[in-house]
């Protein structure tokens, strides 16, 4: 995986041999010149040498098709679009990658020409399901852009999706024959989606929903194959955008921030579990939370696990997604639950302590976390 998320690089994927630890093949999530994909950078000051796509969060692998499905990271700079004209590929995408050669079957891009850092660095859930009376083998991703999408594993082809947030203003919705917001249009070498609130040169302070830490960040979602209904830890959030344009040519230092603006934080932020059945790509269900889920899901025949940042974790039914039991840890929570048997007995563990990216730039949306005491401690409870 390629290192950094902001500081001007080129993301790449990479397999190893773990006999001889020689690189077997590289795929670079920015496409080289003459490659498919570089005419998608629209600009002549060479903007994809530096154009981002970082990898930050693991794959999945479908070993029936010997298949790699991973999420590309958000194109750089991050906020100033007019500065990498193009869709720039293959930032804010799926890919489907030959495991044995790296090669890139196919691709999905969910946001062309991100002017917001919508990353799409979110996991794939790989579920085969009956959708509307079809038989298929799908690749389930929650996008940062707060839409949750459905894709064919085999082609790329897009199946369904809907928002799950409950405030998106960037895009009035998805095309859904084709998966694009229904503004995109691949003629402009800039989009604008909702022009109100799009940051650019010409608009550089704009309100956001979500905001650039997404509808869904890094934690991971949770699938029930009973039920086939999948849920989401949301971050139901807008924030304030402020475009600084970057200078085309300028040389980028070591480590160096390349992000075209910034973001801050003058509305509250909450959360929710959303339940999405995978059958139909509705939404089935919205349990919200006094502040956004930083820690991951866990889905058990019956249950839906979870922790918040006021050190609060929590059980709910998997149907209706009312809270059945709770407790309070004392410490703050982003890391997903697990569960395991011993001695034939299931016990749920997490771990607690919190830190991150909410509590260096994002604390000013929920204040009262400022007074949280840092902690590390695991927690294990006995599922009876």
């Amino acid at each position: 995986m390629s290192p950094a998320l902001s500081y001007g690089i080129r993301g790449w994927i990479a397999a190893t041999d773990l006999s001889t630890q020689k690189e077997i093949w590289r795929t670079y999530t920015i496409p080289g010149k003459d490659e498919p994909g570089s005419d998608t950078w629209k600009d002549s000051a060479n903007a994809a040498a530096t154009g981002g796509g970082s990898t930050w969060v693991t794959g999945s692998y479908d070993p029936s098709s010997n298949t790699l499905y991973w999420g590309v990271g958000n194109p750089g700079p991050d906020w100033d679009a007019q500065y990498r004209p193009g869709d720039n590929l293959y930032t804010d995408s799926t890919l489907a990658l030959d495991a044995n050669t790296g090669k890139i079957k196919w691709h999905f891009q969910h946001t062309p020409n991100d002017a917001f850092d919508y990353d799409s660095v979110s996991e794939n859930v790989l579920v085969d399901a009956l959708v509307n009376g079809r038989q298929m083998r799908l690749d389930l991703e929650a996008d940062r852009n707060g839409f949750a999408y459905a894709l064919d594993r085999d082609s790329g082809s897009f199946v369904w999706g809907l928002p799950f947030v409950k405030k998106v203003t960037w895009t009035k919705g998805l095309d859904q024959e084709t998966g694009k917001p229904v503004e995109y249009d691949p003629k402009l070498p800039v989009q604008k989606y909702n022009a109100a609130v799009t940051p650019s040169k010409e608009n550089p302070v704009t309100m956001i929903c979500p905001g650039n830490m997404g509808g869904k960040n890094w934690p991971p979602t949770a699938y029930n194959p009973v039920l086939k209904e999948w849920y989401i830890p949301v971050i139901e959030s807008c924030n304030r955008i402020t475009v600084k344009a970057e200078t085309p040519g300028k040389p980028i230092g070591k480590r160096e921030l390349f992000t075209g603006g910034g973001p801050d934080q003058p509305e509250r932020i909450t959360g929710s579990v959303t339940a999405i059945d995978v059958t139909t790509g509705k939404q089935v269900g919205k349990h919200e939370t006094p502040y956004p889920m930083l820690g991951g899901l866990l889905a058990t025949p019956d249950l839906v696990f979870y922790g918040q940042p006021d050190g609060k974790i929590a059980a709910l039914d998997a149907k209706t997604l009312q809270e059945l039991w709770s407790f309070n840890t004392g410490g703050g929570v982003n890391a997903p639950p697990m569960t395991f048997l011993s001695d034939g007995k299931q016990y749920v563990a997490i771990l607690v302590g919190q830190g991150g990216a909410w509590d260096k730039w994002f604390i000013d949306a929920t204040p009262e976390l400022k007074s949280m005491q840092p902690s590390s401690a695991l927690y294990v409870f006995a599922v009876n």
